[in-house]
């Protein structure tokens, strides 16, 4: 018999790309298409394997026959850890970080050369109607500190110094990486590494050793005057920490594009602060076209018994 794959997502409008994407394939496997609970619901008992986002890790409670969830995203802090409700019965797989790199590299490089190009300075002379000068910066000035060298931080590390930026690193391990001019490793790594750049852009997971990594801490060791990038998770910062950085201008200008709360709350700081940019949460968008191909070869891998690609250990959440 063919698998049951139950295609899960909380976007109800990308629900007919997918369709469009995954339905050529209907001869390897049994389709069915949900975008909330109660549409899932009468596949739940047949479904052995679960491509979804945003999806209720309760929801599994009912699928006696799951074997593979692969998540649309790179992402899977929402899964795994302490939530992870399996064992060995039940492998985890993620979409590769580097299909959803591209777009938020070119977030990260906008939000950088917004700043080096002064663009606040020049639309104010606009509102003014007046014809002034402004000395425009370079990223080829700057050293830009990337957190989190994988699939999409390494990306992001090759594109600015193909603009002639020196870029810095920050890992876990001490794994090589050619994309960066230093690399800093580690706890220990954290404070020279921080010290060391005017942009610090932060692209980690989100686990148990990073919630929070960016603190008062941390924020005391930054170049004054840094600018903080966050496309990584919102739980990354303390955001009252760097409330207090950007006010003092420990931190010159914070770009947020993630939030440890989201939607963002109404009355949160970050909605009216002079030094604050933000997005909700739209740089790394799972593209249908873009992910879905990926489930796919690992589709095709799982009918093989071959080797599936980007596989999670649910305890360490990578």
């Amino acid at each position: 018999m063919k698998p049951r794959v139950l295609v899960y997502t909380k976007y109800s409008t990308d629900l007919p790309r997918f369709v469009e994407m995954l339905s050529p394939d209907a001869a390897q496997a049994d389709f069915a298409f949900a975008t909330t609970p109660e549409e899932a619901a009468p596949h739940l008992p047949t479904t052995e394997i679960l491509y979804g986002w945003g999806f209720p890790l309760a929801m599994t409670k009912s699928m006696p026959r799951l074997k593979w969830i692969q998540k649309m995203g790179a992402g899977v802090e929402d899964v795994s850890g302490v939530k992870w409700p399996f064992k060995d019965s039940v492998i985890l797989t993620r979409t590769d970080g580097r299909l959803i790199a591209p777009r938020m590299v070119e977030y990260v490089l906008a939000a950088v050369l917004r700043r080096t190009l002064k663009t606040e300075a020049t639309d104010s002379l606009r509102r003014r109607r007046e014809w002034g000068y402004v000395e425009l910066g370079s990223v080829r000035q700057e050293t830009i500190g990337i957190a989190g060298l994988g699939e999409i931080g390494s990306e992001v590390a090759k594109a600015f110094r193909a603009l002639g930026a020196k870029v810095v690193g920050w890992r876990r391990s001490d794994t090589p990486s050619p994309e960066v001019d230093r690399l800093f490793v580690g706890p220990e790594g954290l404070r020279d590494f921080l010290s060391s750049a005017s942009t610090v852009v932060l692209v980690l997971p989100k686990t148990d050793e990073t919630r929070r990594l960016i603190g008062r801490e941390a924020l005391a060791a930054v170049r004054p005057g840094v600018h903080l990038v966050n496309v990584g998770r919102g739980d990354l910062v303390d955001e009252p920490a760097l409330l207090e950085a950007l006010d003092s201008g420990r931190v010159g200008h914070a770009t947020m594009d993630v939030f440890a709360t989201e939607p963002l709350p109404p009355e949160h700081p970050f909605w009216d602060h002079p030094k604050v940019s933000m997005t909700p949460h739209l740089s790394g968008p799972l593209i249908p076209e873009d992910v879905a191909p990926h489930f796919l070869r690992n589709l095709q891998a799982y009918l093989e018994r071959g080797t599936l690609q980007n596989v999670v250990d649910p305890q360490r959440q990578y």
